[in-house]
């Protein structure tokens, strides 16, 4: 029952790693890029973020309407429905080839709405510009976040600590993925001196992500949550194991599973599909190969 517990969490680690070999192709992406002219409005073409900070204005007034309609704040009403009408107009012209997405209408109509102070007729008004918004989100929220918002590692180098040869992180990971391979697989195979060396191989390269992931996880809480002290630990386990005469199978995929699951599983889980569309919108042909 153990080794099988194990074991399974060993398959979801190669499901992993197999998705790390075989890049998602562009056919297979529906989520589209964001349109260059939106480049404009974010760093470093931009000193601030200026699409995301229209959007927080228009929520903030959109909100503002509501919070204070509840408490017959009428005066603050007025203002955030013209706030609110502004900064829709001004974002409806930011980006031209989402105009479609806007009804300046539709905002001027919330407006007078909002102004007559009848809670009925702003709710009524309301569901329109909402609809705009929500439609707008449901078909780019994701790719502008995964664009402008989600940094991207696939211009980071690192050196392997095996051959000492500088690399892209992406052609690193699949360094990383190989190794691990050569773990499980030797094991498998009944080759434990290949397999020890790999574990090693492994354990080096691995922890070597340390430094890398410091370099956005720079808060002490999150710095080593994907290297932390239980995948070390377990990285260690496995090459103590993998040293003896006779490894204890059940040992070698405990630890085998703790690193899948606890380590490479939850760091895909948060990054890889983030990287994947980068990847492709970056390089289509790249990623097809």
């Amino acid at each position: 029952m153990e080794k099988n517990k194990w074991m399974g969490m060993f398959w979801i680690m190669l499901v992993f790693t197999g998705w790390l070999a075989s890049p998602a192709l562009a056919k297979d992406v529906v989520i589209k890029e964001p349109p260059k002219s939106l480049d404009k409005f974010y760093p470093p073409a931009a000193k601030e973020p200026k699409w995301i900070q229209i959007m927080h204005k228009m929520s903030g007034h959109y909100g503002g309407i509501f919070m204070n309609m509840k408490v017959k704040d009428w005066e603050n009403v007025d203002k955030h429905a013209q706030g609110l009408a502004d900064a829709y107009e001004e974002a409806s012209k930011m980006v031209p080839e989402w105009e479609e997405y806007f009804d300046v209408k539709a905002a001027k109509e919330f407006v007078t709405a909002a102004k007559t102070h009848d809670p009925k007729e702003i709710g009524a008004a309301s569901k329109s510009v909402g609809k705009t918004c929500g439609k707008c989100h449901d078909d780019n929220l994701v790719a502008v976040w995964t664009k402008y918002h989600w940094p991207s590692v696939e211009h980071m180098k690192l050196e392997d600590p095996i051959d000492e040869k500088e690399m892209e992180y992406g052609k690193y990971m699949h360094l990383i993925s190989n190794s691990f391979k050569g773990v499980t697989v030797n094991f498998g195979d009944g080759k434990k001196d290949l397999a020890a060396k790999a574990a090693k191989d492994f354990k080096k390269r691995y922890m070597e992500l340390k430094s890398t992931c410091s370099k956005c996880h720079t808060d002490q809480g999150v710095k080593h949550f994907f290297v932390g002290e239980s995948v070390e630990k377990a990285l260690d386990g496995l090459s103590e194991e993998l040293a003896k005469d006779k490894p204890n199978p059940g040992a070698v995929w405990k630890n085998v599973g703790i690193v899948g699951s606890q380590g490479c599983k939850k760091c895909h889980l948060t990054h890889r599909a983030y990287a994947v569309f980068q990847e492709i919108w970056e390089d289509p042909a790249e990623a097809k190969k």
